[in-house]
């Protein structure tokens, strides 16, 4: 396959695949998988199912500044029909990840805390958390939240913190007006949803905090 490092993890861990652009070998659950159709229009496959052959992008912020059309020629060693267009692929991968982030977001909406009091109250919480913050959101409460997330992070309690788009795409994916803040329990799908706003942030230039 395609982006299949020579090497493979120890055992009981991920194989590894190699980034297209950096070549630097990573966890291929941590990488975006790319595919081409017959038509030779690259697709991102988010879930990593789409059948044949793929290659892989890390979407490191680093990478992704090397990311061009230019870069992207040698997706043609595997696939001679693919036809290079970065801004269409990353216009692509951008409306997929905003779907696929407000679908994880609504699954979980009835476990999660909502607005400012919940989510403090829920970082007394010794479990795993994921906290998403709206971009849009007024200045005193990201820096309410980011300090009580960072005074978390440095007792050991698990935490991460995530930007997302704004105060309207969290409150729909929520089924609400509006939310500036929501906390979500730590799990292998909260993971994913922070490497998935990670990807979007650099993607769109918002940066995760």
């Amino acid at each position: 396959m395609a982006g299949l490092t020579s090497e493979h993890a120890e055992a009981g861990r991920e194989p590894l695949r190699r980034c297209l652009i950096c070549r630097q070998s990573l966890p291929k659950q941590q990488m975006l998988r790319l595919v081409v159709d017959a038509a030779g229009e690259v697709w991102p496959d988010l879930l990593q199912k789409a059948p044949g052959r793929g290659v892989y992008h890390c979407l490191g912020d680093d990478c992704l500044k090397q990311t061009n059309d230019k870069r992207l020629q040698a997706l043609r060693k595997d696939f001679p029909q693919a036809v290079i267009r970065w801004e269409s692929l990353r216009e692509r991968l951008l409306s997929l990840l905003s779907q696929q982030m407000q679908g994880m977001i609504e699954r979980q909406r009835m476990r999660a805390a909502v607005g400012r009091d919940a989510v403090m109250h829920r970082m007394w919480n010794n479990a795993p958390l994921l906290i998403l913050l709206a971009e849009d959101a007024g200045e005193a409460l990201q820096r309410q939240i980011r300090d009580a997330a960072g005074k978390r992070q440095a007792a050991g309690q698990p935490t991460m913190l995530a930007n997302v788009l704004s105060v309207d795409w969290l409150g729909g994916a929520l089924h609400r007006e509006q939310v500036a803040v929501v906390g979500l329990e730590g799990s292998a799908t909260t993971e994913k949803l922070e490497r998935y706003c990670a990807w979007y942030g650099r993607l769109k230039g918002i940066g995760v905090r």
